[in-house]
């Protein structure tokens, strides 16, 4: 095992993590699982993730961290001294499924877990078609990054996809198109196709009820935030949020959601939470048999396979519950495929993959609120992106991941980075900052 103590210089001195804040067992559960996550699935080096991905999270520990890299055993446990006890995190990477945050289990009974599960056998993905083009610049994208972390844009990887080719990509030393990119917030939209394959199975239908605890709500209302459920996906006026306890201070992330009260009447009003595209992959789970071998054969046969993506991977946690509201990964090109699904309507070279009405109708139009779709988020026009056309939509994740879709110019555009804490306390005006970049490459594509 390869220890790694944690060096002033390997940490810079930083604002707060934004959801975490000032706990260390969340603290050190988030980054036991970056630091997993990203080496074991995205191979990027334990030295680039501590100082470009997770050194905010690093130096809010009331004491130097000491990192664990078990090689052979494929999991990465982050320890410090709090209080004069030495706490520690254990992340632990299976084949197929990615990483998992330990709390009650060892890493042999998590194993147990899937010992009769047929995991997907990972292969390299089928090949976008290429145009690439000289003219073609994507250096606006990387204009705002910096030596210095905190104020930097961190931007990693950049590609576009323009009437159904790969036309341009950009990246920087430590990834490429086949690295494959960490979802955050962007999964949900991937949970949102999923949940249309099984309402053209007949397995789920839009106005079918789901219990969370007492309470009822319908599909309808889960894909289109309107929960009900009270949830904060950032800290309130009192510093309390419930993202960073779901994740790292419980081993079931579902039991969290349903045990949460209730706000407003589902339906009436529009509610951003993570916590809710958990009951909606809980409600997929349900519906596809119950367990998890139905579930990986929804999204690698239903979804993934017939896009020719073929190493696909989405994280559980510990009870055995898709992470579906912010855990996927997939390669840099096959997240342009995603992009291009909406462009054709739910279709993939001649193949219906996702009913047309489902992606059109749900996914891609208002639900409660006029910014928001179907687990997508829509352009109304305002102050976030008022120069892209009506129809561009987007995947957006944690620290300035997108997919920007805009069907009337066949353009899909993917960027990938990890927002440093005093840009990521402008989110909004980084978000327009990639927009802006995107309205540009359209006045190059089209000149």
């Amino acid at each position: 095992m390869k220890h790694l103590s944690m060096s002033a210089a390997a940490i810079i001195s930083a604002a707060l993590l934004s959801g975490c804040q000032s706990d260390p067992q969340e603290l050190l559960g988030y980054s036991a699982n970056q630091l997993c996550s990203r080496h074991f699935i995205s191979n990027e080096p334990i030295e680039f993730i501590t100082q470009n991905v997770i050194p905010e999270a690093l130096a809010a520990l009331p004491d130097r961290p000491e990192i664990g890299v078990d090689t052979k055993l494929k999991t990465v446990s982050v320890s410090a001294q709090v209080d004069g006890t030495i706490m520690k995190r254990t992340s632990v990477f299976r084949p197929g499924l990615g990483c998992t945050l330990l709390f009650d289990m060892t890493p042999e009974q998590l194993h147990a877990q899937i010992k009769h599960v047929n995991l997907p056998v990972l292969t390299p993905s089928t090949p976008l078609e290429q145009a690439i083009r000289q003219d073609v610049s994507l250096d606006d994208f990387f204009a705002h990054n910096s030596g210095n972390y905190a104020h930097s844009d961190n931007t990693f990887a950049v590609a576009v996809m323009y009437q159904g080719r790969l036309v341009a990509e950009h990246y920087d030393e430590h990834h490429d198109g086949d690295t494959r990119m960490l979802s955050w917030s962007m999964a949900k939209t991937l949970t949102g196709l999923m949940t249309g394959i099984l309402v053209q199975q007949g397995k789920l239908t839009l106005d079918q009820e789901v219990m969370a605890g007492s309470h009822s709500m319908t599909i309808a209302n889960l894909m289109h935030m309107s929960s009900g459920i009270k949830w904060s996906e950032t800290a309130d006026i009192h510093g309390y949020q419930d993202l960073a306890p779901m994740w790292y201070h419980t081993p079931d992330s579902v039991q969290y959601v349903t045990q949460l009260p209730n706000e407003y009447e589902p339906g009436s009003r529009f509610e951003y939470s993570t916590g809710t595209t958990q009951l909606l992959s809980d409600a997929l789970k349900t519906a596809s048999g119950g367990d998890l071998q139905p579930l990986l054969n929804l999204y690698h046969d239903g979804l993934f396979k017939p896009l020719g993506i073929n190493n696909a991977i989405a994280e559980y946690d510990e009870a055995g519950n898709l992470r579906g509201g912010a855990r996927m990964f997939l390669s840099v090109h096959d997240w342009l495929k995603i992009g291009q699904l909406f462009i054709e309507q739910g279709s993939w070279q001649g193949q219906q993959v996702v009913p047309r009405n489902w992606v059109v109708d749900v996914m891609m139009s208002p639900g409660v609120a006029k910014h928001y779709g179907g687990q997508l988020w829509l352009n109304d026009m305002g102050w976030l992106m008022p120069k892209l056309p009506k129809d561009t939509v987007s995947l957006r994740g944690h620290r300035g991941q997108y997919v920007v879709i805009i069907p009337s110019k066949q353009l899909v555009v993917a960027r990938f980075g990890a927002y440093g804490s005093a840009v990521n306390k402008h989110i909004g005006l980084a978000n327009r900052r990639v927009f802006q970049s995107v309205v540009d490459l359209i006045e190059q594509l089209e000149k």
